[in-house]
């Protein structure tokens, strides 16, 4: 009898155990993912934050945390993890009364865009581990990667005199009277304006620059489409660095630079789910797809304007027409403009439209991206088109 009075008595702390231990277990137990830092350049360290708290008087004797987010973030520590189309984290707590864990987990932002965290799952065992209770917390962390900045020896002797080309030709007068600061000199700069005794002190040739005045503003125009299907991607993200660093010299030097392209916004993925080459884009235009437009600018917050804008393109969608894109921002324009054509994209259809624009006097650039190990198909005329390559194991 007393053994039955026992089993009963068991069954009874039994069930009343998990029914309450299911109503509580989650109870003031929050998960939250934060990053150290929101905004950063493609190759700099960051810190990703996981915190847990129980705010009860109840334990939680196994709990599993589980989350992913993007493979491009390159994790110092891959223990408890698995990389496959994300990476995926996986870790178990043991978490008393009123515990607040914090774990941070460093890694290197590989690679541009915007990334998120959109959930973290909770799993938890009852005190008997016969049961696992899931709760899904939805927390937003988000993180932009800007574009890794062109280094000088990127840049050869042909882009710094169309670089110094383009500046000249909007320049109206630089006042010597206004001292401005001290640059690295540049092929294009005149030899009376270098600063002897500071190049003397540091070693390297350094120019004083002045206030100028401007009459015209420039307009960088984006084309993230490939003249074949090789080394496509990297082409693309050549192709928007080069976009960043024109942007950030001519923005620095108070030169009102506007930003146009016919690649969408991450935040178009949803109505464009269909990936790059299966939609035709001849009549697609870029306004219709989203596609960043920021006009003219000259203050220092313009230059993070552009390269949050170029850290959101998804490359991974169709782009838009860029024939489009070129008819709606210079043939509908009547201001006087120096026009920046960024395009590996070469094909008959562009390069007879930017010709046929130089005929009619406009004044247009086309910066052609490339890498070293890609052989070029179309011979250009190195007059009209400047070729700018970078090694591809940089």
């Amino acid at each position: 009898m007393k053994l039955l009075v026992a089993f009963i008595l068991a069954g009874l702390i039994y069930v009343i155990q998990r029914m309450v231990y299911r109503g509580i277990w989650n109870k003031n137990l929050d998960a939250d993912l934060s990053f150290e830092k929101d905004i950063l350049y493609e190759g700099e360290d960051n810190t990703l934050c996981e915190v847990i708290e129980n705010r009860k008087y109840f334990p939680v004797p196994i709990l599993q945390v589980k989350f992913s987010i993007t493979r491009t973030f390159l994790f110092k520590k891959q223990d408890n993890t698995s990389v496959t189309d994300k990476y995926y984290r996986n870790d178990f707590f043991t978490i008393m009364p009123w515990q607040k864990i914090t774990r941070a987990y460093p890694f290197t932002c590989s690679k541009r865009g915007f990334f998120n965290t959109d959930s973290i799952d909770l799993i938890c065992r009852s005190f008997f581990m016969d049961e696992w209770m899931l709760e899904t917390k939805y927390r937003m962390a988000n993180v932009c990667v800007l574009p890794r900045r062109i280094s000088h020896k990127e840049i050869d002797e042909s882009v710094n005199n169309l670089i110094g080309e383009i500046e000249k030709n909007l320049r109206i007068n630089e006042d010597p009277f206004t001292f401005a600061g001290i640059r690295d000199y540049q092929p294009f700069d005149n030899m009376r304006s270098i600063n002897w005794k500071i190049t003397a002190r540091h070693g390297d040739l350094l120019v004083n620059t002045y206030n100028s005045t401007f009459s015209q503003k420039v307009v960088l125009l984006l084309n993230v489409e490939s003249n074949s299907m090789l080394h496509n991607d990297e082409i693309a993200e050549w192709a928007i660095r080069i976009a960043a660093h024109l942007a950030s010299h001519y923005i620095s030097m108070h030169i009102p630079t506007a930003f146009y392209t016919n690649c969408a916004d991450v935040s178009m993925e949803q109505n464009y789910t269909v990936k790059r080459g299966a939609r035709k884009s001849e009549d697609t235009s870029p306004a219709e797809m989203g596609c960043p437009a920021i006009d003219a600018g000259a203050d220092m917050s313009h230059i993070r304007a552009i390269e949050i804008a170029l850290a959101r393109l998804n490359t991974g969608i169709t782009p838009a027409s860029f024939l489009l894109l070129m008819d709606e921002r210079i043939r509908k324009s009547r201001e006087k403009v120096e026009y920046v054509i960024i395009s590996n994209y070469r094909k008959k259809d562009v390069t007879g439209r930017y010709e046929a624009l130089l005929s009619e006097g406009y004044s247009i650039h086309f910066i052609v991206p490339e890498l070293n190990d890609t052989d070029s198909e179309t011979e250009l005329d190195a007059a009209r088109y400047t070729r700018w390559i970078r090694d591809i194991k940089m």
